[in-house]
């Protein structure tokens, strides 16, 4: 059974993705005074009293009169996730007043008539609570008083939201279930992650515009596919660090980079039109480095002239400039068009059994214990170095520790020589493996 859904709404600059964090109990939708920030809808799963339920931070209403492309697109955002929720949490800042906005959004909310709590919000301490009675004239109701920045009253709150979810679902689910595959959409700036995003979700949940930048969080989507339960985590682009910025891009970034952190698999999303940079080869290396699975994703194949050996051209090119990566694997894909998209979830899905593989250690010296002692590291100031054994220490990543004398003398090139052979003989297709040596 799914879990019941909970929007924050408002316009923008009220305290949304702030009330979003407090109630998440952590720090994952980006906060900055700049109003606009959050543009997609943001996805989180929280529980309170026993009640487990899927949280949604929303870019904020903007009046249709704005007449700029980005704002009708952050608008509709907001709209469908009313559409899509069980329970609308409406919040207003006690500060500014209630605006002409918010009282055009509360009429869209009426008409779709949908269960509403109207929060009164940046009510610090008692001495605020006066000011959130004023807002009783708006028609939504009686307004509940908090603070999101200070936590004042939150749990009055939340324990109104369980019980109207109680009411409302009368057979919640306890708990949310555990996805089957975590997988980050990571790449610069305009290179199409949350038109991707979408197409894998088949719908419309995340803002799509030509303007580089739109994406700003990290932002989740769970869908199904074939009885699996998939986590989608669409990233803001990032950008070589003379580009980055304190304040918002910085967070930003860092946002991006921490998705590495909660994800199976990234896939490197590469705009086919403007080819492979350096760049995007730190990107890989990042991914890798992290210990997560890779997959190489060139998007808006469509737009590139049609040659029948364009990928192949693509591939030996990569491996000439990135000869040590040659391991990731690479799909040619359109966003736009579909065109092989869903393959990227069943290259995902592989690279991550491929990920959690583990040699039993009788396996692995036979195997690639006689090629060790065919071709030994190489001596060093006439001290001879013989490979006693390995074992595979860890899985998910995979790391390799292979004991000898005098480990501290071999260079990378051995290692990779090592990496090569377990390659060649388990596949480990995707997946940066560890290969350590230690003294016996």
């Amino acid at each position: 059974m799914p879990l019941p859904i909970v929007a924050i709404v408002g316009q923008p600059n009220v305290g949304k993705s702030t009330l979003f964090n407090r109630i998440i109990r952590r720090r994952q939708a980006v906060v900055d005074p700049k109003p606009g920030v959050t543009r997609d809808r943001h996805y989180a799963e929280a529980e309170w009293d026993g009640v487990s339920f899927t949280l949604i931070d929303t870019g904020g209403y903007l009046p249709a009169r704005a007449g700029n492309e980005l704002s009708a697109a952050v608008t509709e955002q907001t709209l469908i996730a009313a559409e899509e929720a069980d329970l609308v949490l409406f919040l207003a800042d006690v500060e500014t007043g209630f605006s002409d906005v918010e009282l055009e959004l509360a009429r869209v909310l009426n008409r779709k008539d949908v269960p509403v709590i109207f929060i009164a919000n940046k009510v610090d301490d008692a001495t605020k609570v006066g000011m959130a009675w004023e807002l009783q004239s708006v028609g939504m109701g009686e307004p509940l008083p908090v603070s999101a920045q200070t936590g004042y009253l939150m749990g009055d709150l939340l324990d109104h939201v369980a019980q109207r979810l109680r009411e409302l679902k009368p057979q919640l689910p306890a708990a949310p279930a555990e996805e089957d595959l975590s997988l980050a959409i990571i790449g610069a700036p305009n290179s199409g992650k949350s038109s991707l995003v979408n197409r894998l979700a088949g719908a419309e949940r995340m803002v799509v515009s030509d303007i580089p930048g739109t994406t700003r969080d990290a932002v989740d989507t769970i869908i199904q596919y074939h009885g699996r339960r998939i986590r989608l985590i669409d990233t803001a682009g990032l950008r070589r660090k003379r580009y980055h910025q304190q304040g918002l891009e910085f967070y930003c970034t860092l946002r991006a980079l921490r998705a590495l952190e909660r994800c199976d698999v990234a896939v490197v999303l590469i705009d086919a039109v403007i080819g492979f940079t350096q760049g995007d080869v730190r990107l890989i290396n990042q991914a890798a480095q992290s210990g997560v699975g890779v997959i190489m994703g060139v998007n808006k194949w469509d737009a590139v002239e049609k040659d029948p050996r364009g990928a192949d051209r693509w591939i030996a090119e990569w491996k000439r400039k990135a000869p040590s990566l040659s391991w990731v694997p690479t799909l040619f894909i359109s966003a736009l068009t579909g065109r092989r998209s869903i393959k990227i979830i069943e290259s995902a899905l592989n690279v991550k059994a491929e990920r959690d593989k583990h040699i039993p250690t009788s396996r692995l010296n036979g195997d690639i214990g006689p090629e060790l002692a065919r071709t030994p590291p190489p001596a060093v100031k006439g001290k001879y170095i013989r490979v006693k054994y390995g074992t595979q220490t860890q899985d998910a990543p995979p790391r390799f520790i292979f004991f000898t004398r005098h480990a501290g003398l071999i260079r990378q090139p051995y290692r990779r020589f090592v990496e090569k052979l377990i390659r060649d003989k388990y596949g480990f297709n995707g997946v940066p493996i560890n290969v350590q040596f230690r003294e016996k």
